[in-house]
């Protein structure tokens, strides 16, 4: 009798370090996902943002000989200072001249997201004009 009672100690035991492990997998598995899910959010946040820069630059509506002028003849500058969306997501448009024969140049807005003075996510969008 007293070895049925001893086998049922073990495996009441042996069960409950089983649930105890599964649940502490559980709780990692879903607070990864949480992590990643995060940063998913937050780099969509930044890539919106750059969208948003690279829209605003586009009604602007800036012809290529006033860019040339406003760069001050360097090869790059930025034609849109940093220019926020909300306390955490702001963009920046630079114009970077490809070919002068051509009038070719592209327009970089990067989007980013930052939490205090910590910049958690930036997402880069290039576009190529060609002055007509």
């Amino acid at each position: 009798m007293s070895n049925r009672k001893g086998m049922t100690l073990l495996i009441v035991l042996v069960m409950s370090a089983f649930i105890g492990i599964s649940a502490m997998m559980l709780f990692s598995s879903v607070n990864l996902d949480m992590m990643i899910a995060g940063n998913k959010r937050r780099t969509i946040q930044a890539k919106l943002a750059a969208t948003s820069g690279i829209n605003h630059f586009a009604s602007l509506q800036i012809k290529y000989d006033d860019l040339l002028e406003m760069s001050g003849n360097q090869e790059s500058f930025v034609v849109i200072p940093r220019t926020l969306l909300g306390q955490k997501t702001y963009y920046e448009v630079e114009v970077i001249f490809l070919s002068a024969v051509n009038k070719t140049y592209l327009v970089k807005s990067m989007g980013t997201y930052q939490k205090g003075n910590k910049v958690l996510s930036s997402y880069p969008i290039r576009a190529a004009f060609t002055a007509k």
